[in-house]
């Protein structure tokens, strides 16, 4: 083969290598009957589905069959007073409470590879509470997500501080429902991943969100943007660390009140 064709190949293939990537992760999945109409959406879109729900299992087991990706969307107390949903972690929990309501959580969808957070805009600015959370994720080796439901999150810190694999979202797609808001939206998440060379949104499964997000894959494309679940955006050594570092010790720290 041409010395020239050879370097134009390995020059392409570089570049593809590079190319900027998006995950979406379709969150508060598992309380309606429509939400199974989310399995229709592209495989490499994320699936976070909530604990305890009349559907989570039934979506997570399908969702697993088609090899999507499974996160723990883990309810936490806001600062607004909104109940949270069941099982939620609280901010006048121990840190022993807090790591039990995360494994029942897990033990509920163990097809969960990572977690973000449900609501939390009290809990996540607390360090003793993300110290807790971050201690468990490195036993389970889980990689997290801040949802940053508040600027003032330490969440993301606390993982990063213990060896954890975690990002942060970039976009909410469907805060507002319209077409327009959307569009907008969306090309904000494009314009970021092209900067930045990836980026997260995070949606929900409306009906209007789910038929937005249909063609999203295509639409990512043609801005040579690619779709990938969210384990994609770490670093491969990141997660292999990981996966393989030691268990955390045994101290377990208090949460403060």
């Amino acid at each position: 083969m041409p010395r020239t064709l050879i370097f134009l190949l390995s020059l392409c293939m570089s570049c593809y290598a590079s190319a900027a990537k998006v995950a979406i992760i379709m969150d508060d999945i598992g309380y309606r009957q429509s939400d199974i109409n989310t399995l229709s959406l592209p495989v490499a879109v994320t699936f976070s589905i909530l604990p305890y729900t009349p559907l989570g299992q039934q979506i997570a087991q399908q969702a697993a069959q088609q090899q999507r990706e499974i996160m723990l969307h883990m309810p936490m107390e806001a600062d607004n007073g909104k109940y949270p949903g069941p099982g939620a972690v609280m901010a006048n929990m121990s840190a022993q409470s807090i790591q039990q309501q995360l494994q029942l959580a897990l033990n509920d969808l163990p097809q969960a590879v990572g977690l973000n957070n449900h609501m939390g805009s009290k809990v996540t600015q607390m360090p003793a509470a993300m110290q807790a959370m971050a201690e468990w994720l490195a036993k389970q080796n889980l990689y997290f997500v801040d949802s940053r439901t508040t600027v003032r999150t330490r969440a993301e810190q606390a993982a990063r501080a213990k060896g954890i694999a975690t990002l942060h979202r970039h976009v909410f797609l469907d805060n507002q429902l319209s077409e327009a808001e959307m569009q907008a939206q969306l090309r904000r998440l494009i314009a970021l991943a092209k900067k930045q060379n990836n980026a997260i949104a995070i949606a929900h499964p409306h009906p209007q969100t789910v038929a937005f997000l249909a063609d999203v894959e295509l639409r990512l494309r043609k801005h040579d943007i690619e779709l990938v679940p969210v384990s994609q955006l770490f670093p491969p050594k990141q997660l292999v660390q990981q996966s393989h570092k030691p268990p955390a010790g045994d101290k377990v720290h208090a949460t403060a009140r």
